[in-house]
């Protein structure tokens, strides 16, 4: 408002003293004066900074870079140090350090008003602020303390140490200008202080206590340079009536007997602020399974529901209480407790929907599905504008404020300074955010239970009607009489029926609209009837169904999108442990070398492409991380197999020694898409074996070929017999005729005189995955000598040319040709063919060119301008796309395809990667090939012209 800006800029000139010098100044700098203007016009609390320290103004404007860019907490950090290097004592250390606060409290508060940066980053570094200045309160008051009385050390002797932990903005680093900071403080271990000659030594909880004490004193404490935050310490255990300081023990302790949900809630924006890291680590770990529990014995919406009915009834007495937008139905607060219950709700199962930020978590729970596009989408942009009204209220006055202006005057100024076009646009704009975020929010806390009755008359209806057929098939289920025969098997289930039939009712609703909209429907509710026969136990399943929301949405979207892993939980119900509470540890299970480790790794294997394609279905992990983790699963299940391989043979055999009585070596390498770390479900392993050591095995005094040869058998037999993975084995040399295993002097002289040009492509991709590092190192220079042996010529590129052509599919007679999106023309193997012959041509020159993965090499080449911009992204894409709609196919039934389905399979398909229409799904899959393929002749015929 001018009248404000006017008053303010009024009080500035006042304490400088230099009316006319500042004027001259605005004359020569008009952006000075705007921006002067801007800042004064919207904040009190900004000008009373100014009007205190005159020299800050010249210091902010002058400084360009803190309009665009955030300082970083080391940065920060530093920043503040500096300004308290000359102080002495704790006492003017802490009143540099108000100085300097408030100072950096300008700084952002420039930033907001001038909207430099968005409302997210504001948050953030407002709360790097609390953390730097806690960081350097606390080492002050440490110092102090430990002079007094010594060190805290636990019970062997060691050092004790503290952690701040910050909760609520704070911890999400959301904090306001004039939010309290929400603190909670942990130590690791009793024991005693070791003071130094003539001092007093105290109990740790005592020495943790008084630290404690002094810190919230240094912060709270206003002298003439003012405080720094106002402190709350009411959510640590017990609250008020509890101690100050808790052990790691005790918190515990706490937790486990006492705690409620709403401290469950709290916990989720629980970080480390100051102190020490390691504790917090500790702490963290020791309460997710209280936070994030196996099994919820109360559903967390009954309590929460009840905690935000109390608010807004408080709220309604208030004379604003209307215009608050944190505790007013729709507002901030509603936001905060949606994302905290589907948090609780879903953490346990999809530990990637965990998060501190609420942003970060509607992002994160949106990309799990657990909100809709739309929903999270409506959330985000509500949370946004509530949080620049909220911080425009709070840096008028710095002052806790929540609520809209009512005056018509000054609503149409703040609705300006929100970019709004006129202050009555406010309120319409509030409303709208309001209704959208409660709507979600009643969904939630209300919703459940009111739509039941209205699918619970299939359960009743005839076998094969009419009417319950037309209404399965409306929902999207393909052949309805099938679906409604699979709804009544399972609502006749378990000994106890009747409970059981009540408890599945409960479940129809979102059970069918879920399916319905899921790529299968018809087979998602098959898989669905098959698991809960497998579970043995109908009525207990529905039961942890029902109360478990977050575990029921999981299990739905893996029966409706993929049979594969619908089949691995029927096989082996107990898989679904592991999805809900992941085991952290698996080197027991991959250990090898024992009876039964075969069974071992097959069920690790199980677990961990459950949790991998879990992951994919739910959108926490690109396809490019899907592919890396398949890999690395398939190189752990390699290792170990080789481990288990070779304690078998050494125990029959004897160790096989060269002829001077050491080791001999052997090494498994891997090629193919297994090499270049970009695995598929249903994949096989391209491997080939080569050894190094003449010699014979000390127990059978066989040669070591026979021993190297009968190790590659056993593991090759091992990971196919077992079900753990199909291996192709013909890339070793002479082809499947071969030995399995091939000496490295052999398979030099391969290379240098008879290996094929094929081979150079093959081996390109090639990478040592279990044996002996040093052997490894040896093959590799060996296979690198060969690849890379020379410029490529004229004849490679041809010969590399016929071989694609030859390895494209060819029509059955009488049968039209498939489109094949992996061998076809213009298929994934075109991008790998002239990716390869890119790495060929250029990576003889330089070896970080080199690169075994597709993808990498791809990016590689284009960032380097060794393929244009444009053809490389597209490339990318194409190739991206086509890798997309492959693992759509393989991650539903774990084979091997690569034809594109017909009919209602293709539909599921369409559906599963995204798209609506089949036939234009089709279509667009037929003309990217076709754009590959011009780029494949392009590029070859090309390079075939340069050499």
């Amino acid at each position: 408002r001018p009248d404000r800006s006017l008053h303010h800029l009024e009080r500035y000139i006042d304490v400088t003293g230099g009316r006319t010098a500042l004027y001259s100044r605005f004359e020569e700098d008009p952006v000075l004066a705007q921006r002067l203007i801007g800042i004064l016009a919207h904040s009190g609390f900004l000008a009373d900074i100014l009007v205190r320290n005159p020299e800050y103004l010249f210091w902010l404007l002058e400084e360009t870079d803190f309009l665009e860019k955030p300082l970083d907490k080391r940065t920060l950090r530093k920043l503040l140090r500096d300004d308290l290097h000359a102080c002495t004592g704790s006492r003017e250390s802490l009143d540099a350090l108000r100085r300097v606060q408030r100072r950096e409290l300008l700084r952002i508060g420039a930033t907001e008003v001038l909207s430099t940066k968005d409302v997210a980053q504001i948050g953030r570094e407002l709360a790097d602020l609390a953390d730097v200045v806690l960081e350097i309160a606390l080492e002050l008051v440490t110092v102090d303390l430990v002079a007094r009385y010594g060190r805290p050390r636990n019970e062997r002797g060691q050092p004790a140490n503290f952690c701040v932990i910050c909760l609520g903005k704070h911890g999400g680093q959301e904090l306001n200008y004039s939010s309290d900071i929400d603190l909670m403080f942990v130590y690791d271990e009793d024991g005693e202080t070791r003071p130094g000659r003539g001092g007093e030594g105290i109990e740790n909880r005592d020495f943790f206590r008084r630290l404690g004490e002094e810190l919230i004193k240094g912060l709270t404490a206003a002298t003439h340079e003012g405080f720094l935050y106002r402190v709350d310490m009411r959510l640590r255990p017990e609250g008020s009536a509890g101690p100050l300081v808790h052990s790691l023990r005790s918190c515990w302790n706490y937790y486990e007997a006492r705690g409620e949900i709403w401290e469950r809630q709290m916990l989720i924006k629980g970080r480390c602020a100051a102190g020490s890291v390691r504790v917090w680590k500790r702490f963290a770990q020791m309460l997710t399974p209280f936070i994030y529990p196996v099994h919820l014995f109360d559903r967390p919406q009954d309590e929460i529901r009840r905690v935000k009915e109390r608010i807004e009834a408080q709220i309604r007495e208030q004379p604003a209480g209307d215009n608050n937008i944190k505790l007013q139905a729709g507002g901030i607060r509603d936001i905060e407790f949606i994302l905290q219950c589907l948090q609780l709700l879903n953490g346990r199962v999809n530990p990637r929907a965990r998060a501190h930020n609420s942003l970060e978590a509607i992002r994160r729970l949106g990309a799990a599905r657990v909100l809709s596009r739309g929903e999270a989408e409506a959330l985000r942009r509500a949370y946004l504008f509530f949080r620049r009204i909220e911080n425009l209220l709070q840096i008028a006055d710095g002052r806790s404020v929540y609520a809209v202006p009512k005056d018509p005057g000054e609503r149409a100024a703040f609705g300006r300074m929100l970019n709004l076009e006129e202050g009555e646009a406010l309120g319409t704009v509030l409303e709208g955010h309001r209704s959208g975020v409660r709507q979600i929010y009643d969904e939630l806390f209300y919703g459940e239970g009111e739509v039941e009755e209205e699918w619970e008359w299939l359960l009743e209806a005839e076998p094969g009607g009419d009417r319950p057929v037309e209404a399965l098939e409306t929902l999207g289920f393909g052949d309805g009489g099938v679906a409604h025969r699979n709804l009544q098997r399972l609502a006749g289930m378990g000994v106890m029926m009747s409970m059981s039939r009540e408890q599945f009712a409960g479940l129809l609703p979102e059970l069918l609209i879920s399916l319905g909209a899921a790529p299968d429907p018809d087979a998602g509710l098959a898989n669905f009837t098959r698991l809960v026969e497998a579970y043995g136990a109908p009525g207990m399943f529905f039961e942890l169904l029902h109360t478990h929301p977050g575990f029921r949405r999981l299990l739905i979207s893996i029966c409706g999108s993929s049979r594969f892993l619908a089949e691995l939980i029927r096989r082996d119900p107990g898989l679904l442990e592991g999805l809900v509470a992941p085991s952290g540890d698996s080197s027991d299970m991959l250990a090898g070398g024992r009876k039964g480790d075969v069974e071992l790794l097959r069920r690790y294997r199980n677990q961990e492409l459950l949790r991998i394609g879990t992951d994919d279905l739910l959108g926490l992990a690109t396809d490019e991380e899907t592919f890396l983790r398949l890999a690395e699963l398939a190189e752990e299940l390699l290792q170990a197999v080789y481990r288990q391989a070779r304690v078998a043979l050494v125990r029959r055999h004897g160790k096989p020694r060269d002829r001077r009585g050491r080791d001999a070596r052997f090494v498994c390498l891997a090629a193919g898409k297994f090499g270049g770390r970009e695995l598929d479900f249903g994949s096989d392993l391209d491997l080939f074996f080569v050894y190094d050591g003449e010699g014979v095995t000390g127990r059978s005094k066989i040669d070591n070929s026979v021993f190297f040869i009968e190790l590659a058998q056993e593991m090759a037999r091992l990971l196919q017999e077992e079900g753990l993975y199909k291996v192709d084995a013909r890339l070793r040399p002479e082809g499947t005729n071969a030995p399995m295993a091939i000496a490295l002097s052999g398979y030099r002289r391969y290379l240098r005189t008879r290996a094929a040009t094929w081979e150079r492509l093959a081996l390109s991709r090639a990478r040592v995955v279990a044996g002996d590092e040093e052997l490894g190192k040896d093959v590799n220079r060996a296979i690198e000598r060969f690849v890379f042996s020379g410029e490529v010529d004229e004849t490679l590129v041809a010969e590399m040319a016929t071989m694609r052509r030859r390895m494209e599919p060819r029509p059955e007679r009488g049968k039209p040709l498939q489109i094949d999106i992996k061998r076809g023309s213009g298929g994934i193997v075109d991008v790998e063919f002239i990716t390869q012959l890119l790495v060929l041509k250029h990576g003889w020159k330089k070896r970080d060119l080199r690169l075994t993965n597709t993808r990498e090499a791809l990016n590689r080449m284009k960032e380097l301008g060794l393929v244009d911009a444009q053809v490389g992204r597209r490339l990318l894409e194409t190739y991206e796309r086509l890798r997309e709609v492959e693992k759509g196919m393989r991650i539903a039934s774990e084979q091997a395809e690569n034809e594109l389905p017909e009919g209602r399979e293709l539909g599921v398909l369409a559906r599963a990667v995204g798209e609506t229409d089949p036939e234009g799904f089709k279509r667009n899959i037929g003309e990217l090939m076709q754009e590959n393929r011009e780029l494949f002749n392009i590029f070859f015929a090309v390079e075939a012209n340069l050499e």
